[in-house]
């Protein structure tokens, strides 16, 4: 990192992560007619979960991301936790995170539920959406994420 006093430790990367109601998934792409064509980048935002220590996100069963991921299984997350202008010194107050993984599809009917359970208590802790998840377990894909590395960076104000 060329700025090493911004760094932020593991832990605190992974707090942000967790924290954030949404990332940014960026994978390769898969499809030619994309107008940056094959292999370019192709990112698009994502709501997480952490479950049993491990990260997740929810898909439909088909797309261009998925049609990625299928081709290409390494992704890169990034978020940012805050950004606020520091008008005194030019720049801006952040944290942020870029996490390196790959991304697996849980093929386990039982598993994709406790994940959709995580999600729905996460993001609507007021329901109980018990038979909408055993109505989307089916057609709603679910990825967890192998973090191989990851970059914390942050910036206070002065």
């Amino acid at each position: 990192m060329r700025r090493p006093e911004r760094e932020m430790g593991e832990a605190d990367s992974l707090r942000l992560l967790r924290e954030s109601l949404w990332v940014t998934l960026s994978t390769v792409n898969a499809r030619a007619e994309s107008p940056l064509g094959l292999a370019s980048p192709y990112a698009v935002p994502i709501s997480l979960v952490e479950y049993e220590g491990k990260f997740y996100f929810h898909s439909a069963r088909q797309g261009h991301k998925i049609d990625n991921l299928k081709r290409d299984k390494r992704v890169c997350i990034t978020c940012v936790g805050y950004a606020e202008p520091d008008e005194k010194a030019l720049s801006v107050a952040y944290e942020s995170v870029t996490v390196f993984a790959t991304a697996e599809e849980v093929t386990s009917r039982e598993k994709k539920i406790r994940v959709l359970d995580a999600l729905c208590k996460r993001f609507a802790p007021s329901q109980h959406p018990e038979r909408q998840i055993e109505a989307m377990v089916g057609v709603t894909g679910i990825w967890e994420l192998q973090i191989l590395g990851s970059s914390g960076k942050q910036r206070k104000f002065e």
